[in-house]
């Protein structure tokens, strides 16, 4: 019998400097938990108590629970597993207690075993990977980080992700090592405000929804599923305009995929628009623009066929982008291709 239950779900990222992948965690890859729950440096920071190392037993008890009550993953950057992180229910009772009994709420915790990508990023970024699988997959209500108050860079972790201070308590654990457990935290509402696009009124027009080239090869049935919360199809003042620049001469799509397809979904001739100021890596989006055309997507009513759940958008589309960034960056995509 296995002591890691597993799960199908792996979640691809990024920094500029390293490809991330959140594969499943299985019994395969305790080895490294054995590693990196046996070394004091890096239990002193994952851990409230002041314990040195875990012994087998204490490891398979604490990711055996674990991945019952949620899906584990190992870390791996460029290829090599440097740490693990969870999705799993809130266990706590002081949190659960000020929620609804019918409230989805979760957690998130991590450790970078490796201490050689410590400072690189890697801990951010994974974070907000975990955060977009669990509103964009799960459904989440409510999602927590626990934090010890010497661990500063984790706090920096979690605010950088949308995370604000939630409740702080009497740590118990170890008060020599913690005076205070800081709980962190991100509701549905704050992730979807976060993410919403505020442009000025006076740099929006509107453009026929059939003229919009996408850059893109799939809807995340996720993201649309959040979208719904705040689109209202009678009141266009309040829809985020699309981004847009000019590309081979056509109106081409930066972001918004997602409340295009909505739009047309609901109806909608005409859109409203903003032009895209950012300087962006245009090789990458000429390439994905390629990939429309081959697929026959022209429009937003072509991605409105193409809505897909947010386990095969993290492959067929994420895992895409970030082979292309790849391939850019080792010189094998052109602008002649």
């Amino acid at each position: 019998m296995s002591i890691i239950q597993n799960h199908d779900i792996t979640l691809y990222g990024g920094t500029d400097n390293h490809d991330i992948v959140l594969r499943p965690l299985c019994d395969e890859h305790l080895p490294f938990l054995y590693k990196w729950n046996t070394d004091p440096d890096v239990l002193y920071w994952s851990e409230g108590a002041d314990v040195q190392a875990y012994n087998e037993e204490t490891i398979h008890f604490i990711y055996g629970k674990s991945s019952y009550d949620g899906h584990c993953f190992l870390v791996e950057v460029d290829g090599i597993p440097v740490g693990e992180c969870w999705l799993q229910k809130m266990n706590l009772k002081a949190i659960l207690e000020q929620y609804p009994d019918t409230a989805d709420v979760r957690r998130i915790d991590m450790m970078i075993g490796d201490k050689s990508y410590w400072n690189r990023g890697i801990g951010s970024t994974l974070i907000g990977m975990l955060v977009d699988f669990a509103f964009n997959g799960e459904c989440v209500d409510a999602l927590h980080g626990l934090v010890f108050d010497f661990n500063t860079r984790s706090q920096r972790v979690f605010e950088k992700n949308g995370f604000t201070l939630f409740m702080r308590e009497p740590s118990t654990e170890s008060p020599s090592k913690a005076k205070e457990d800081l709980h962190y935290r991100i509701t549905q509402s704050a992730y979807i405000e976060g993410r919403r696009a505020k442009v000025p009124s006076d740099k929006i027009f509107e453009m026929p929804i059939a003229n919009l080239q996408p850059s893109q090869l799939y809807v995340s049935e996720g993201k649309l599923r959040l979208a719904r919360s705040w689109f209202d199809p009678a009141d266009k003042s309040v829809f985020d305009p699309i981004p847009i620049k000019m590309h081979n001469n056509r109106h081409m799509m930066t972001d918004g995929h997602t409340r295009a397809a909505l739009a047309f979904l609901s109806g909608w001739e005409t859109i409203p628009v903003t032009w895209d100021e950012d300087e962006w890596d245009m090789l990458a989006y000429t390439e994905c623009v390629r990939w429309c055309d081959e697929a026959g997507i022209k429009s937003a009513a072509d991605l409105a066929n193409r809505i897909i759940s947010a386990k095969d958008y993290a492959i067929l589309w994420n895992k895409r982008c970030d082979d292309l960034h790849k391939d850019i960056l080792n010189g094998l995509v052109s602008a002649e291709k």
